[in-house]
């Protein structure tokens, strides 16, 4: 009887150890898991948010299809100025601007250019060369992307095949201006799935308790406030 109870007891202890154990490290694994998994969901969005500027640029407005996002980003192209010289601190001195100049450069009269003194003698040329051309909108915007493949752009890391959501509205300021807008979003609960539940939960808990309407989740941009394309992590 007493090893009976000597090894109830100790059976105990060993379960109650490894209860305190978990209580301490199950935090820790999840802040760690999270981590990752926070960064991964950051960079997609941030990935959205560069495609969305690049595709308004051109575009003259977001789009709520991650279909058009995604062919623009492969197929699109965006401007890219070429700039070539500068106005000397003499010339702005002396009221000239680099509109003016450039109107000036553009008739393409070499009497008038020299007469304005916007005429390159030593190398036979405009003094100021402001040209646009047109780059392929996935090397100008994702060069520094190593791997970058613009197919993932729907899909949320970790997320087991579930995609953003996405967004776009117009906002009508104070002072009269209206704004288009966008958003691009996902719960925690989309990629975090498969983590400890209790601490989801809890995390989830704390981001609804905070004041103002925070969303449990990452998201880049918004429909309701115009927050500039920033990220709830920013």
């Amino acid at each position: 009887m007493k090893v009976l109870v000597k090894v109830i007891l100790v059976a105990a202890i060993g379960l109650l150890g490894f209860v305190c154990f978990k209580s301490i490290q199950g935090p820790i694994d999840f802040n760690k898991e999270s981590q990752i998994r926070n960064e991964a969901v950051k960079q997609r969005l941030i990935d959205i948010r560069t495609a969305q500027v690049a595709y308004r640029e051109v575009k003259g407005e977001y789009t709520a299809s991650f279909d058009s996002l995604i062919n623009f980003v492969k197929h699109g192209k965006v401007a890219l100025l070429q700039k070539r010289g500068e106005l000397t601190e003499e010339q702005m001195e002396a009221g000239m601007t680099e509109t003016k100049a450039m109107q000036i450069i553009r008739k393409n009269n070499m009497a008038e250019m020299k007469k304005e003194g916007l005429w390159d003698e030593e190398n036979n040329r405009p003094q100021l060369q402001r040209d646009s051309i047109f780059v392929p909108v996935i090397e100008n915007r994702f060069s520094n992307r190593k791997n970058f493949n613009p197919d993932n752009l729907a899909l949320v890391p970790f997320g087991d095949g579930a995609r953003f959501e996405m967004a776009t509205d117009t906002l009508h300021t104070s002072s009269g201006f209206t704004i288009n807008v966008f958003e691009a979003k996902t719960p925690y609960t989309a990629y975090l799935n498969g983590l400890n539940q209790n601490e989801l939960n809890l995390l989830i808990e704390n981001v609804k308790s905070l004041p103002g309407d925070r969303y449990p989740g990452m998201q880049v941009g918004s429909i309701t406030t115009a927050n500039n394309n920033a990220g709830n992590w920013e």
